[in-house]
C-alpha cells in the first residue's frame, strides 16, 4: 500500500528493544569476567586437593562441582545468543490488499485421543477458525484424527452443521472472540447487550449451541463410539471425508460463505512406525496439496482456539511483504493459555520462551517452530531453498520421475507441486474426494512414504519427537528465516495440564526430543554452523535448547556434594572474608538479577521469579534427568524415546487444588524420586551442617554452603511439605514418600559415618 504521496507504507515494523539490549551486553561482560574467575578458583582448588590428598571426599566433591561449573558456563555462553539483539514487531493489517487479492489458507488441526482431548474442546477450536476474519472461500480446514474415532467424525459433522449459523452470526456482528464456549460464558463477553437484534440472535444461537453440545456429549457417551475408538486407536484404515451439513433443512446462510472442512484419519497399523504428530502433519500436507493446495498453512493443536479473528491478517502482513516474503518460511505466534492459575505454580506459561527467548531469536534469523500457532509457507516444507518471489517452489513436470522419487507415486500430488490448479475447491472435492477417493486415500496410507524423502528432506521431519524444533532448525539451515508476531491480544489460547505428573511427563518428552538432536549428526553446534545460512548466534540458540536437559547434571552436583561436605564441616567455597567470595556472589547475583529483570519486563512479579527458579530445579531433577537417561539408553538400543500425549482433561478436585496453588502429587510416578530424595538430603544436611558451623565456630568458612542449602530448601518446600505433612491435598504418594525417606537416610548415614 502507498500513501497519498505514493510512498510505500510498510505492513510491519521492527525495532530493537532498548535499553534491554545494551544492559544485556554490559551484563555479559561482567558475568563473563566473574564466571571465569570462579572456574579458575575451583580448578586451582581441585588441583591442590588432588596433589595433597589424592582421592578424598573433598577432592571428589570439588571435581564434580568444577564439572558442574563448566556445564553451567557452557550453557550460559550458548544462552547469550538470545540476549544479543531482542526485537519487537508491529503489524498494520489495514494496509493489506483487498480481500480478493489475499491468498488461500489451509488450516491443520491435530487431535489424537478423544479420551485425553475432550471432543467438545476440539470442536470449539474448529468453529473458532471457521469464523476467522478472512474471506471464508479462502479458508480450508483439515481436521486430523489420529485415533480414527467415530465420535470425532460424527462430532465434526455436527460442528459443521452448527457452523452454518455460527459463522454468519460472528461476521454479521463482528464478534471479538469466536470460540462459542468462551463467547457464551457471560463473564467473558463484552458485547453491546442493549442492541435488541443482537440479543435475539445471540439467544437463538445459544439455544443451537446447547443442543450441539448435548449431541456431542451423547456421542461421547455412546457405547458404539467408545468401543469403536478402542478398536481403532492403534490400527485403522485411512479415511477422508468432506464434511457436509448433517441436517438438510434450513440451509440458507444468506450472503455468507462457510469455509470448507475436511476430516482426515491416516492409516495406522500395530508395529509399523507412524512418526507421531509429524507423520500426521505430512499426511495433511499431501491431502491438502491435491485438494486446496493453498500457499500458506496454519497449524493448530486441537485445544488452541482462535482468540483474535484477525490473526490471519496479522500473519499476512509478513508473508505478503515483498522484501521479506521470498525468504520467509513461517510466522510464529506465542502459545498462551486461559487456564493458568495466578501464580503459575508449574511454569506452564513457558514465559521464558515466548516472552524472552523468542524475542531474542527474532532479532537473529527468527524464532523456533513451536508446535502450534504458526503460519508456514507450503513450498518451504517441500525441501526448497529461498529463491525468487514464487510461492509454488522450484519444480516442473519435465523431471516427473525425480519428483515421484522424492514425493511419492501420486500424479495428482506431483502436479500440485508445479502450479496451482485453475479449478475451484468444490471441483477438487468432486474430483478427488468423491468418485476417485482411492487416489487421495493413497496419500494417507502407510506405504505411500516408502522409498521417498518424506520426513527426511520433505515435510515435517522425523529425526526427533520434537518435530517442530527439528523441522524449524532445518528450515533455517536451508536459508529460510522466520518472524515472531506477539500481539497485545492473544491470537490463540489453549489449556495446559494442571496435574503435576502430566506436566513432568510433558517436559520429559520435550527434553528427550531435544537431547536426541544434541547427540545426533544434526547437533546445532556442528550441523548448524556448517551451513552458511545459519549464523553462529542462531546456532548457539538452537544448541542451548538441544542441550537444555544437561542442566540436570549441575543440579545433581550442587544438590548433593556441597550439602554433604557441609554436613561434615568440609568447605568447598571461599570464606566470607576472602576476596574470592565476592566473585562467587557476583556470579550468583548476576544470574538472579538478569532472570528477575526478564520476569519483570514480561509483566510478571517476584512470585513468578521464585516459581520459575523452583520449577527449573524440579524439572532438572525429574523430566530432564530421565530424558537424558532415556536418550542414552536409546543410543545403546535398550530403550526408545516415546511420544506421550498430554492429558487435557481434569476433574473438579484437580482444578480446585490447582486454582488454590497447591502442588498436586496425585498419580506421581517414581520419576519424582530424585527430586524428593535430594530435598530431604538437603534438609538433613542443613540441620547437621548448621550444628557443625555453630559448634566449631566455622561461620566464615561454611557460610556459602549454608546459604546454598537455605536457597535450595526454599525452592524445595512444596516437595518437603508433600512428604512430611501428610494432608489429603498436595501430599506425595506414600510409596514415593517412603522411598524418598529411606534413600535420603542412607545417603546421609553413608556420608556421616562412612
Amino acid at each position: 500500500m502507498r500513501d497519498n504521496n505514493n510512498n510505500y507504507l510498510p505492513m510491519h515494523t521492527c525495532r530493537v528493544i532498548e535499553p534491554t539490549t545494551t544492559i544485556n551486553r554490559l551484563q555479559f561482560l561482567l558475568h563473563l569476567c566473574a564466571a571465569s574467575v570462579v572456574l579458575y578458583y575451583h580448578a586451582s582448588c581441585l588441583h591442590s586437593a588432588i596433589h595433597l590428598d589424592r582421592i578424598s571426599v573433598a577432592s571428589v566433591s570439588l571435581a564434580f562441582v568444577f564439572l558442574a561449573d563448566v556445564v553451567l558456563f557452557f550453557m550460559w555462553v550458548l544462552s547469550q545468543g538470545f540476549r544479543y539483539r531482542p526485537v519487537s514487531r508491529s503489524v498494520f493489517p489495514e494496509r493489506l490488499p483487498d480481500d480478493d487479492m489475499l491468498p488461500d489458507l489451509d488450516i491443520f488441526i491435530m487431535t489424537a485421543n478423544p479420551d485425553k482431548e475432550p471432543t467438545i474442546e476440539v470442536m470449539n477450536t474448529v468453529l473458532s477458525v471457521m469464523a476467522l476474519d478472512y474471506p471464508s472461500e479462502k479458508l480450508h480446514i483439515y481436521l486430523s484424527d489420529d485415533a480414527g474415532a467415530d465420535v470425532t467424525l460424527h462430532a465434526v459433522k455436527e460442528a459443521y452443521s452448527f457452523g452454518r449459523f455460527w459463522v454468519p452470526f460472528c461476521k454479521r456482528f463482528a464478534i471479538g472472540v469466536r470460540c462459542p464456549e468462551v463467547f457464551f460464558d457471560d463473564s467473558k463477553i463484552n458485547q453491546q447487550e442493549s442492541e435488541k437484534e443482537f440479543v435475539q440472535e445471540r439467544q437463538k444461537i445459544k439455544v443451537m449451541y446447547d443442543a450441539f453440545k448435548k449431541k456431542v456429549k451423547k456421542l461421547k457417551e455412546g457405547k458404539d463410539s467408545t468401543r469403536g475408538f478402542e478398536k481403532t486407536r492403534h490400527e485403522h484404515p485411512s479415511k477422508i471425508e468432506n464434511i457436509r451439513e448433517v441436517e438438510t433443512n434450513s440451509t440458507d446462510t444468506g450472503d455468507f460463505i462457510i469455509p470448507s472442512l475436511v476430516y482426515v484419519s491416516r492409516e495406522k497399523r500395530k508395529g509399523v512406525p507412524h512418526h507421531f504428530k509429524a507423520g500426521a502433519l505430512n499426511v495433511l500436507l499431501r491431502v491438502s496439496g491435491v485438494v486446496s493446495n493453498s500457499p500458506y498453512i496454519l497449524v493448530l493443536d486441537c485445544d488452541m482456539y482462535s482468540n483474535d479473528p484477525s490473526s490471519v491478517r496479522q500473519a499476512m502482513c509478513f508473508h505478503l511483504d515483498s522484501k521479506l516474503s521470498p525468504s520467509l518460511a513461517f510466522v510464529q505466534f506465542p502459545q498462551e493459555f486461559y487456564n493458568i492459575n495466578k501464580d503459575d505454580i508449574y511454569c506452564a506459561e513457558l514465559r521464558i520462551f515466548f516472552k524472552t527467548l523468542w524475542l531474542g531469536l527474532d532479532g537473529l534469523r527468527g524464532p523456533v517452530l513451536s508446535g502450534t500457532n504458526f503460519f508456514v509457507k507450503r513450498c518451504a516444507l517441500y525441501g526448497n531453498k529461498p529463491s525468487g518471489t514464487s510461492n509454488r517452489g522450484e519444480f516442473n513436470l519435465e523431471d516427473i520421475s525425480r519428483l515421484k522419487h522424492k514425493f511419492g507415486n501420486s500424479n495428482e500430488f506431483c502436479l500440485s507441486l508445479v502450479e496451482k490448479s485453475s479449478y475451484d475447491f468444490d471441483e477438487k472435492i468432486t474430483t478427488y474426494i468423491n468418485p476417485q477417493k482411492d487416489k487421495v486415500l493413497m496419500l494417507a496410507s502407510l506405504e505411500y512414504e516408502s522409498d521417498t524423502r518424506w520426513g527426511d528432506q520433505i515435510g515435517f521431519l522425523y529425526g526427533s519427537v520434537v518435530e517442530d524444533y527439528f523441522t524449524g532448525f532445518h528450515l533455517h539451515c536451508r536459508g529460510w528465516v522466520s518472524t515472531y508476531c506477539f500481539p497485545s491480544k492473544p491470537a490463540f489460547l489453549g489449556n495446559v495440564p494442571i496435574n503435576f505428573n502430566d506436566t513432568l511427563f510433558q517436559n520429559k518428552r520435550w527434553n528427550a526430543g531435544l537431547f536426541e538432536v544434541a547427540l545426533s549428526r544434526h547437533c546445532p553446534l556442528i550441523f548448524g554452523i556448517s551451513k552458511n545460512f545459519n549464523s553462529v548466534l542462531q546456532s548457539m540458540c538452537y544448541a542451548w535448547l538441544a542441550f537444555w536437559p544437561v542442566f540436570s547434571f549441575p543440579l545433581l552436583c550442587y544438590g548433593i556434594f556441597p550439602q554433604l561436605c557441609f554436613l561434615n564441616g568440609i568447605s568447598l567455597f571461599p570464606e566470607i572474608t576472602s576476596p574470592w567470595f565476592g566473585t562467587f556472589a557476583v556470579v550468583f547475583l548476576s544470574s538472579c538479577i538478569q532472570h528477575l529483570r526478564e520476569v519483570v519486563r514480561s509483566g510478571r512479579n517476584f512470585t513468578t521469579w521464585c516459581n520459575e527458579q523452583r520449577f527449573w530445579m524440579i524439572n532438572g531433577l525429574t523430566g530432564q534427568l530421565f530424558a537424558v537417561f532415556n536418550v542414552l539408553l536409546k543410543l545403546i538400543s535398550i530403550s526408545a524415546v516415546n511420544f506421550d500425549l498430554t492429558n487435557k482433561t481434569a476433574d473438579k478436585a484437580q482444578i480446585e487444588r490447582y486454582e488454590n496453588g497447591v502442588f498436586d502429587f496425585e498419580g506421581c510416578s517414581l520419576m519424582l524420586l530424585p527430586a524428593t530424595t535430594l530435598s530431604l538430603v538437603n534438609l538433613g544436611a542443613l540441620i547437621g551442617g548448621a550444628w557443625q558451623m555453630i559448634k566449631f565456630k566455622a561461620i566464615d568458612r561454611l557460610f556459602a554452603q549454608f546459604g546454598l542449602s537455605c536457597f535450595i530448601l526454599a525452592l524445595s518446600l512444596p516437595l518437603i511439605e508433600g512428604i512430611i505433612f501428610r494432608q489429603d491435598t498436595g501430599r506425595v504418594p506414600p510409596r514415593l514418600a517412603m522411598w524418598s525417606i529411606v534413600l535420603s537416610g542412607l545417603i546421609l548415614f553413608m556420608f556421616m559415618f562412612g
